[in-house]
């Protein structure tokens, strides 16, 4: 019972310690500030955020794209300490949201902090989670020491590279880096009616302080009584909308391919090239066929959010993308990357890949479990700082026909039909003799540039597409 007695004055005696107000002799002296001269927009925005950011761009000011800094104030420890007291080392975490169809690229952390005396933090642990099973700090995204040139009780923390983070919902947590002989930092929380969102996080390793929540996270309320709140943080950053939006749901009637694509788990990133990971399975696997041009010569970097919106868990959509042209007779022909895991119940799965200049992509939407009967439709929703140059050249729910290879240098292959005929026109919509044979196409004649490609089978079924000639 004694145990259990110092245990709870210890949490008790550090919180009232963090709740004094702080006093003027560990306050920095203020500086004398020269008069600023800002530079104002003179265009019209249509909304108030598009304001801010031109302001923020024209004086050099970091954007910011989310903060909750409320006024009335309570603290929480957050620190690493020396070896010798690293039983009392605790991490403190809140979590934010970023809004469907939407990135988040954050460059910078703000947190407000405290310090009753001793020495300002001059190093920050900095981690990005994801959102675990139970709304609470689950696996690490990112992790970073930050350290500043001076130290600050409410630092502003560059990140070494630009976080990009898809909508859903994430955790972070901000540790100051600092031996107990130099002092205690806190993370200031604040008291409110509700909470924006979730309430913050807490978790104390060493179980220094006896708290119930010792290796894992929990509801801070859970293990320090009263702290039921948020911390308070707000990030620099951009944030970047989807330029294009294909829906569509995998029918029985669509045409199949067989084997699939081996689900690994990775996600598909800009700059480094995954490899193709292999076949799994046979069955005739259904799918459908969407295709991206880059117009510019410029390589794009672009974000694909796939949302499989069946209810039923067992009904599971996965995307591969090519370069140019799928073929179903060879999956691993022209891959470019995947989505590593497939979506079901609504949930977001996300890949990047660069698009070359003046290339098509084709992206392949496919059911993991054969002849599968879905209720919902799916959506792919493409982010990129380069909307304008972006094109969808093909979308194709039903008949799933696409050419290859895109772009070409001379013959050009169709997949999904047998064209009786076929009649190409430039950009102008000049009509250009073309010559047929089989499912091939001669373009060998044509300048380099865009062209309109319009095909019929000897049934009269007709399909228009777009290709590019080198």
């Amino acid at each position: 019972m004694k145990k259990i007695t110092l245990l709870l004055l210890t949490i008790c005696n550090v919180l009232l310690f963090a709740q004094s107000n702080r006093d003027s002799d560990v306050t920095a002296p203020k500086a004398e500030r020269k008069p600023v001269v800002y530079k104002y927009p003179t265009k019209a925005f249509v909304t108030l955020q598009d304001y801010y950011n031109e302001f923020n761009a024209q004086n050099l000011i970091n954007p910011r794209i989310y903060g909750q800094t409320p006024f009335l104030t309570d603290n929480v420890t957050s620190q690493q300490f020396d070896a010798g007291n690293s039983t009392y080392t605790a991490n403190a975490a809140d979590d934010f949201k970023v809004p469907a169809n939407k990135i988040w690229n954050i460059t910078a952390v703000n947190v407000n902090g405290y310090l009753p005396s001793g020495n300002y933090p001059t190093a920050y642990n900095v981690t990005f989670y994801s959102n675990s099973g139970t709304n609470l700090p689950g696996t690490v995204i990112r992790t970073e020491t930050v350290t500043l040139a001076s130290g600050s009780s409410s630092p502003s923390l560059p990140l070494a590279t630009t976080l990009s983070l898809t909508e859903g919902t994430y955790w972070i947590s901000v540790q100051a880096v600092m031996d107990l002989s130099n002092g205690q930092w806190f993370w200031s929380t604040y008291n409110d009616a509700g909470t924006l969102s979730r309430p913050f996080a807490w978790k104390n390793p060493g179980g220094g302080f006896g708290s119930t929540c010792s290796t894992t996270w929990n509801t801070a309320s859970i293990c320090i009584a009263g702290q039921l709140k948020d911390l308070q943080f707000s990030l620099d950053g951009t944030e970047s909308a989807g330029c294009k939006v294909f829906t569509g749901r995998i029918l029985t009637t669509d045409p199949t391919h067989s084997p699939r694509i081996n689900r690994n788990g990775v996600h598909s990133v800009c700059g480094t090239a995954k490899a193709y990971p292999g076949d799994f399975g046979s069955g005739n696997f259904h799918y459908k066929t969407y295709s991206l041009q880059n117009t510019s010569a410029t390589p794009d970097c672009v974000t694909l959010i796939l949302k499989n919106a069946d209810p039923d868990a067992a009904k599971q959509v996965h995307l591969v993308a090519y370069t140019g042209s799928f073929n179903p007779a060879n999956i691993s022909q022209n891959y470019l990357g995947d989505i590593g895991n497939s979506s079901l119940s609504g949930t977001a799965e996300t890949m990047s890949v660069t698009i070359p200049g003046n290339t098509t992509i084709v992206l392949v939407a496919t059911e993991p479990v054969a002849n599968t009967v879905f209720t919902a439709d799916f959506t792919i929703t493409v982010l990129s700082a380069n909307c304008g140059t972006l094109l969808k050249t093909v979308d194709s729910p039903k008949g799933a026909v696409n050419v290859y290879p895109n772009p070409t240098t001379g013959v050009l292959f169709v997949n999904g039909m047998q064209p009786k005929q076929a009649n190409v026109f430039d950009v102008s919509g000049k009509l250009i003799p073309t010559k047929v044979e089989g499912n091939k196409i001669d373009t060998q004649k044509l300048p380099k540039g865009n062209y309109i490609l319009k095909m019929e089978d000897k049934e009269g079924k007709s399909t228009t597409t777009k290709f590019i000639k080198k």
